[in-house]
């Protein structure tokens, strides 16, 4: 596999927001500017074409956007010859004061006639679309307060997926935005995407009122079909799903009001709620799971988080990835989900940007609806300097299942990334996608150099032994006494060989192995936080004789510790531990000093609550033993 292709361009003001074409995803259109009352940086949209992957590419269409204000945040809608361009800019501060904010805009963007153009012909003039102003509306509710009003801005536009089939009919799609520095005022309006200028009476869908100093850090929307649609918005320190059930024809929610739900909260990970580490951006996954791109406090790290959601309840982290050092803040993430198979079986391609001006790129793999689960992530590159100043977007480009005549193969298939910086700098890398099979319509995925070589490799080696397996079952024919191996093989190979034993007998032993240290503890060691063994092992599904219990032992000849153990039953726990009393037996001051104790050992969060305690055998502090009851590990 090549390496990536880089293509670089520029702009005459600093980027904000950036969104690739869904009919054509090599047309890239930015925006941003220098807001109102600033000279010489206007306020601006451009488009750019990267299908040449030339190391310098020129716009082929721009405008000024606004005087009012810079450009804040794009998305699109594909038409036949271009695109619906959606655009957050706000109107000017006399005319917010006034409560005539028209901060939704929305323009037409017809690409190019000739897109055919040679990348070695130099000087060559690139050919240009159009770009024209449509309309301009407001669909938040004006604020109440004058700053609200003077600072207030739409930082968020986020649409439902494109079509996955490029040449079926084009799905209805949803947005929603979400208003930011409006004080105590944020919002979220959800509406129906499917005109360039949306009704602020008919296609609002929904409106969700944030709480007091609330403001949503990233927005995503799933698609289920037939006018189902989840809403999931990231808060610093949660992350909610609202359900949309919307019948386009008579532009109606047919969904319930309440269906809103928050799925997870952020632990405060000590006693005195500090230090809690903040959502920075939210992806779907699947429809069971979302990405979350978490900075932990005080530019100590980047972690990614896999939030596992349930039909009922609260969801759970199952799964954490921490970035390298280098990478001290996250500013953007975006996910690119490729083309899936007939089961569903897809892989998500996952870009971070950082404050040191880094690109970070990993895949994960979903394996499908009836498995429901998900691969670990595999680092793919990790690219520095990619710009001058702070980088301000990173997004993907859609990616569709190419369609091709039978009996013909499809070419190759690529896909975009692309970075926008403070710094007026445009950076796409472009991708070449490998099929996971040579089967005619085999899904595509992203694999480093290294790991497709490795699976070359394995695919000589597994020709080596077919051919060595041969070799050998003839030789029963040929040489049944072996004395031609013997004089071709060296004795210390033959040696080896003998030593070799076959795949059941190893098998065999690992089990008589594990049943010997069974026998020998009947505890294995768990040494993780309550509520990570509750999330993970407190499944109600499981039947009463295959649940386990956990111990927690607090040893203050060992500096304090606090252990745990999983036993194969409740019975075996009562018959070592019979002095625990449940938590709701402990006096107050007991319960006090086991939350402490249990804080300062990582093992528990004064933001989890004490419900995560509740039907937990606790012993003295000192050397006595609790016991969580029956049901919490499978």
């Amino acid at each position: 596999m090549s390496r990536p292709t880089v293509s670089k361009a520029k702009t005459s003001y600093p980027i904000y927001s950036a969104t690739f074409s869904n009919s054509k995803p090599s047309y890239l259109v930015v925006g941003g500017g220098g807001g109102a009352g600033r000279h010489g940086v206007k306020n601006k949209i451009t488009v750019f074409d990267f299908s040449s992957r030339s190391p310098a590419i020129e716009s082929c269409a721009e405008i000024e956007a606004s005087e009012d204000d810079s450009v804040q945040s794009l998305a699109n809608l594909a038409t036949r010859d271009g695109m619906i361009l959606y655009a957050g800019i706000n109107s000017s501060e006399d005319e917010r004061l006034k409560d005539k904010n028209e901060h939704f805009r929305s323009f037409e963007i017809q690409f190019p006639k000739n897109t055919r153009r040679a990348s070695n012909v130099q000087n060559e003039q690139t050919p240009q679309g159009k770009l024209s102003f449509l309309s301009k509306t407001s669909l938040f509710q004006p604020p109440a307060a004058t700053n609200a009003k003077r600072e207030g801005y739409q930082r968020i536009v986020r649409l439902s997926p494109p079509q996955r089939n490029a040449s079926g009919p084009p799905n209805k799609r949803i947005g929603a935005i979400a208003s930011s520095l409006a004080g105590d005022e944020n919002e979220i309006v959800i509406f129906s995407a499917t005109s360039n200028r949306p009704d602020n009476d008919k296609d609002i869908i929904q409106r969700i009122s944030l709480n007091k100093g609330q403001e949503a850090e990233d927005i995503d929307i799933l698609d289920e079909g037939k006018g189902a649609f989840h809403v999931a918005y990231a808060l610093p320190g949660e992350v909610h799903v609202q359900s949309i059930l919307y019948d386009f024809g008579k532009r109606k929610n047919l969904g319930k009001a309440d269906t809103q739900r928050k799925v997870y909260s952020v632990p405060f990970p000590s006693l005195d709620n500090k230090n809690r580490p903040k959502i920075r951006s939210i992806r779907w996954l699947s429809s069971s799971h979302i990405l979350l791109l978490v900075n932990k406090h005080n530019r100590s790290g980047v972690e990614l988080w896999v939030l596992r959601l349930y039909e009922e309840g609260p969801g759970s982290i199952i799964m954490r990835k921490t970035l390298p050092r280098h990478a001290k803040a996250a500013v953007g993430m975006d996910v690119a989900l490729l083309d899936a198979d007939s089961d569903g079986a897809c892989q998500a391609v996952v870009a971070i940007s950082a404050i040191d001006i880094s690109l970070t790129i990993l895949t994960i793999d979903y394996h499908g609806q009836a498995r429901d689960s998900l691969s670990h992530f595999h680092a793919f590159a990790t690219y520095y300097d990619v710009h001058e100043l702070q980088m301000t977007k990173v997004v993907f480009s859609p990616f569709f299942k190419p369609e091709v005549a039978p009996g013909k193969k499809p070419g190759p298939q690529y896909l975009r990334l692309a970075s926008t910086s403070l710094g007026n700098s445009i950076d796409v890398e472009t991708f070449e996608l490998q099929p996971v099979s040579k089967k005619p319509k085999s899904r595509y995925i992203l694999q480093s150099s290294s790991a497709l070589a490795l699976n070359r490799g394995a695919s000589y080696m597994l020709v080596a032994v077919i051919i060595c397996a041969i070799a050998f079952m003839l030789q029963g024919f040929i040489d049944p006494e072996g004395n031609l191996t013997r004089s071709i093989v060296p004795a210390s190979l033959q040696n080896a060989a003998s030593e070799i034993k076959a795949p059941g007998a190893v098998i065999h032993d690992a089990r008589v192995a594990a049943q010997h240290n069974l026998g020998d503890s009947t505890a294995a060691k768990v040494s993780d936080r309550l509520l990570d063994l509750l999330d993970m092992h407190g499944r109600e599904d499981l039947p009463a004789e295959e649940r386990k219990a956990i111990v927690v032992h607090h040893d203050p000849e060992k500096d304090g510790v606090v252990s745990a153990e999983v036993h194969v039953g409740e019975e075996d726990v009562v018959k070592k531990h019979g002095e625990a009393r449940k938590w709701e037996d402990l006096s107050h001051h007991e319960q006090k000093e086991w939350k402490e104790t249990l804080a300062e050992a990582g093992m528990w969060a004064v933001g989890e609550g004490e419900t995560v305690l509740k039907g937990i055998f606790f012993g003295q502090l000192g050397g006595l033993v609790g016991q969580v009851a029956q049901g919490v590990i499978g």
